[in-house]
């Protein structure tokens, strides 16, 4: 019996249509399933229940990835968020298989079922086409920097609420700025689904970050960076005080408490001006 149930998904998948992938969570009964209580194979049944069978499928046909509607990527099996989160990549236009892969949310099974029916535009002839019509084929896309935008503006996107946006600008202000998009997931109570919207609507311009001057900087004001401790501060003081001044950044990491990993981490936020 168990041998059979086992075996159960693989005849499935073998005998399904060849364009279909289907990814299952199979539940494995062994002999002693059989003298659980009814109430225990009751909860069983209802964990079976949830478990989630993903199945993706092949296009009808040869397709632009760019023309895609919503509807379009859903019916290869994607999900509403995923599929979403492929249009806003899509926004701009990408000309190679190379291009559309790099999408994260595109799950690999998905990918191996449609790179060989995609098609793609010249990148030449758009290039083309876009110094000759631009102000009448293409509308300027207007992007919001994180390190400049206002709590308003984050609000305007998609499941970003007054929340979220508020989280964002008070952890942006003790940062000092932000210096990479994955930052935005050390945000309290970050969502993955609205981390997902906030780096494809945001763009990073680093230049505005707030430098930390490590030879005039006093303690109080370093230990409350929130990637420097009160030790770490304390032992950076202390060296500061003991040389008289830092002559090179770098030179904090003989601190016993600043491993490279740390460093690397702080980096961005330190000066010697």
């Amino acid at each position: 019996m168990s041998f059979g149930i086992v075996l159960a998904p693989r005849l499935v998948v073998y005998f399904s249509d060849s364009n279909t992938v289907v990814v299952q969570y199979p539940i494995i009964e062994d002999e002693g399933d059989r003298n659980q209580s009814p109430k225990n194979s009751k909860a069983q049944r209802s964990f079976a229940k949830k478990k989630k069978q993903y199945s993706y499928k092949s296009p009808k046909e040869k397709f632009d990835p760019n023309e895609y509607t919503l509807n379009d990527w859903m019916s290869l099996g994607l999900s509403e968020k995923q599929s979403s989160v492929i249009l806003k990549f899509l926004h701009h236009t990408v000309y190679s298989n190379e291009a559309l892969k790099k999408i994260y949310v595109l799950p690999d099974a998905a990918y191996a079922l449609i790179k060989d029916s995609t098609i793609y535009p010249d990148p030449t002839n758009a290039a083309i086409s876009f110094q000759i019509d631009s102000s009448k084929l293409y509308e300027p896309v207007r992007f919001l920097e994180l390190n400049t935008v206002d709590s308003l503006e984050l609000i305007s996107l998609r499941g970003v609420g007054p929340f979220y946006a508020a989280q964002i600008i008070k952890y942006r202000k003790e940062l000092g700025g932000f210096y990479k998009k994955e930052q935005l997931l050390e945000v309290w109570k970050m969502r993955e689904e609205t981390y997902e919207v906030l780096v494809t609507e945001l763009i990073l311009d680093s230049s505005h970050i707030q430098k930390i001057h490590l030879n005039s900087i006093s303690f109080e004001a370093l230990k409350n960076h929130p990637y420097v401790s009160y030790s770490m501060a304390n032992s950076i003081v202390k060296m500061r005080n003991q040389l008289g001044s830092f002559d090179t950044i770098s030179s904090i990491k003989k601190s016993k408490l600043i491993d490279n990993e740390v460093y690397q981490k702080i980096r961005p936020y330190l000066s010697l001006e």
